[in-house]
């Protein structure tokens, strides 16, 4: 299944190949329904299903990149129609998420499963805050394959050796969301 990559120019844009709605972002009558966020699968993403399915990691999530209801409750907080203070967010967040991925990346390279539930659950917390389900979801199986948990944080504990392949290739995968998400948010605070 294969999408657009290209995120909506506004939080009013309903960006699938299957249809497409025009509403207000900020209305308040405005149904969520209607507002919806690119749902994107690219070329990378569906080979990555492919290798996530070889290592065994629990499926990505599926539908818009951006859930409309939580990011919606956001854009009511901002005071302005710049949008300041959830742009300040988002920005803050695009540049801790990177961090995070090399803070990743290195507890992979000391095989720390303790630090990369940590980091998991850290950037599971930012990415929920702004509506970023996909990376929220893919923090979360980190936070538990982390704790040698399968992707649940429940069932039989995994060893040591197959956590830390799970994880290696979670981050990929989460690399690839990352992407789309920061592509959304930059597009949508035209930054």
């Amino acid at each position: 299944m294969s999408h657009s990559t290209t995120p909506p120019t506004s939080l009013a844009t309903a960006a699938t190949t299957e249809s497409s709605s025009h509403t207000s972002p900020t209305s308040p009558s405005t149904s969520t329904a209607t507002l919806s966020a690119s749902t994107t699968t690219t070329t990378a993403a569906a080979q990555q299903d492919d290798d996530d399915a070889a290592v065994g990691i629990a499926p990505a999530t599926t539908g818009p990149v951006v859930d409309m209801e939580v990011f919606r409750q956001l854009l009511e907080i901002d005071d302005d129609e710049e949008h300041d203070f959830s742009k300040t967010l988002a920005i803050d967040y695009i540049g801790q998420a990177e961090t995070t991925f090399t803070e990743i990346e290195e507890a992979l390279d000391a095989k720390d499963l303790d630090a990369l539930s940590r980091k998991g659950h850290f950037l599971k917390g930012s990415s929920a805050a702004l509506g970023l389900h996909h990376v929220q979801h893919s923090c979360e199986l980190m936070q538990h394959y982390g704790k040698c948990k399968d992707g649940s944080g429940e069932g039989a504990d995994l060893t040591e050796e197959v956590a830390l392949r799970k994880c290696r290739a979670l981050l990929k995968r989460l690399r690839i969301e990352q992407d789309e998400a920061k592509a959304w948010l930059e597009n949508f605070y035209k930054v």
